[in-house]
């Protein structure tokens, strides 16, 4: 596997794109191919735990396989090229990225509010059916409420996307953009934007392209893959766990509906998320 890495590391970051892509839309063909041959229930309870199975099935060859081959292609330290850093201030790095996450919820939930009341003209139709289909599959999937079953709603939903998602863009597209365009601006921008587009949900556009955005200056001021999964894990693990509270009645209000919290508390929130982000991020960064 080294020698195959040592052969391909002299390739321009274009070519590696290229590769990463190539490597992507053949690993999702087969994921596809593969996914049609399982059996698909899609009503009952009994669907959930194979759908939840389906589900991470389908990140795991989508986004994780590919970012592996590449790996072994292209990279002959491939654990330090993605930053596999899991040292104590990193773990430290990961609780306050978690922090940040959960004070930025507010601004998200505005910025969605706003987001969903867009007018897409011809699309709209369209838009508002695959964001329907996908809400009726989260439902779905974040239903039951046993022990274990919110075990592997945690698994499925919350920590493989987390680690498969943030090793393809981050770890993956984002430093290979880096590399070729020298800005990490530019890289964290357009990253932000394919980790958006490939979530397919124009109505959840904008706020899932802040929280690509806070990802990427994550990872580059952190250096270390662990601080983006954990605060990956953590954005999605607010989800599951209010559908939790929700189906067992500790809250009214569902997960979908807006927060609609007052608007000092929302710039409060937002400020107190830039400060952390500043002082334990850009400061020991700059450092």
């Amino acid at each position: 596997m080294k020698k195959i890495s040592l052969f391909f590391q002299d390739a321009k970051p274009f070519s590696q794109l290229l590769g990463l892509f190539f490597i992507f839309l053949i690993c999702l063909i087969l994921s596809g191919g593969l996914l049609m041959l399982l059996p698909s229930s899609t009503a009952g309870e009994g669907s959930v735990r194979p759908g939840l199975i389906v589900q991470a099935v389908s990140q795991l060859l989508t986004f994780l396989l590919p970012v592996l081959l590449f790996a072994i292609v292209y990279k002959p330290h491939a654990a330090e090229y993605f930053k596999l850093g899991f040292q104590g201030r990193y773990w430290w790095l990961a609780f306050v990225a978690m922090v940040i996450v959960l004070l930025l919820s507010p601004f998200n939930d505005v910025v969605n509010t706003w987001n969903n009341g867009w007018n897409l003209g011809p699309l709209e139709t369209y838009a508002r059916e695959l964001t329907s289909k996908n809400q009726a599959m989260i439902d779905r999937l974040l239903s039951l409420t046993s022990f274990g079953d919110v075990c592997l709603q945690l698994l499925v939903v919350a920590l493989v996307p987390a680690i498969c998602e943030e090793l393809f863009f981050r770890g993956g597209v984002q430093q290979i953009l880096h590399d070729w365009w020298g800005n990490k601006h530019a890289a964290v921008l357009v990253t932000a934007l394919l980790f958006t587009l490939a979530h397919g949900d124009l109505y959840g556009l904008v706020p899932r392209f802040v929280m690509g955005v806070v990802l990427g200056y994550l990872f580059i001021c952190s250096g270390s893959i662990l601080v983006n999964v954990c605060a990956h894990f953590f954005n999605n693990a607010i989800v599951v766990v209010l559908y939790l509270f929700y189906h067992k009645g500790i809250i009214s209000v569902a997960p979908i509906d807006p927060l609609a919290m007052p608007w000092h508390v929302v710039v409060l929130c937002t400020v107190g998320a830039l400060l952390l982000f500043v002082v334990y991020f850009v400061k020991k960064t700059s450092k």
